[in-house]
C-alpha cells in the first residue's frame, strides 16, 4: 500500500474515532450541562472558576485535535519536515502538558466542594483526585518529536546548502 493511502487511512480513522467519541459522550455532556445549569442559581467564585477552567480545557483540547488533523494533512501533502509542523508539534506538546494540570485543578475544586468535612487534607485531594499522567507523557513525547523534527530541518537545510 502506498504511503499516501496509508496516511489517508490514518486520517479517516482519526475522524471516525473523534465522531465515535463525540457520539458516545453526548449523554455525559448533557448530564454535566444539566448539573451546571442547576448550579447556576448559586453564583460564586467556585462556579465562575469551574466555568473558566472548563472553557480553557475544552479550548486547548480542540486546538490539539485541530493541530493533529493539520499535521496529518501536511504529511499527506508531502510536507513533513517543515517549520510549521515543528510549531504544531510544540504547541500540541505544551497544550497536552497543560491539560492534566488544569483537569487536576478542576477536579480538586469539585472534590473539595463536594467533600462534607471542612478538614480535608491535601493528601486526600492527591489520593482521591485523578491526574491524567498519560496526557502528560503524550505531551512530553510530542515535544521530543518536535525537537527531532527541528534537528531534521536543520540537517535538511545543511544538506541543501552543500549541494
Amino acid at each position: 500500500m502506498k504511503t499516501q493511502h496509508q496516511i489517508l487511512m490514518i486520517k479517516l480513522g482519526y475522524v471516525i474515532t473523534l465522531i465515535s467519541v463525540l457520539l458516545f459522550s453526548l449523554g455525559d455532556a448533557a448530564r454535566d450541562f444539566r448539573d451546571g445549569y442547576n448550579d447556576a442559581g448559586t453564583p460564586g467564585t467556585l462556579s465562575f472558576t469551574h466555568g473558566i477552567l472548563m472553557l480553557l480545557i475544552v479550548f486547548l483540547t480542540l486546538r490539539v485535535l485541530v493541530y493533529i488533523y493539520r499535521f496529518i494533512d501536511s504529511v499527506q501533502e508531502g510536507n513533513v519536515f517543515i517549520e510549521e509542523n515543528t510549531r504544531r508539534l510544540i504547541r500540541m506538546g505544551f497544550y497536552c502538558i497543560s491539560i492534566p494540570f488544569l483537569l487536576f485543578g478542576y477536579n480538586a475544586m469539585s472534590y473539595l466542594h463536594h467533600a462534607n468535612s471542612n478538614a480535608t487534607q491535601i493528601s486526600d485531594v492527591i489520593k482521591y483526585v485523578d491526574f491524567e499522567i498519560w496526557l502528560l507523557i503524550f505531551g512530553l513525547t510530542l515535544l521530543t518529536i518536535a525537537f527531532v523534527f527541528k534537528k531534521g530541518i536543520e540537517l535538511k537545510q545543511e544538506s541543501d546548502l552543500t549541494i
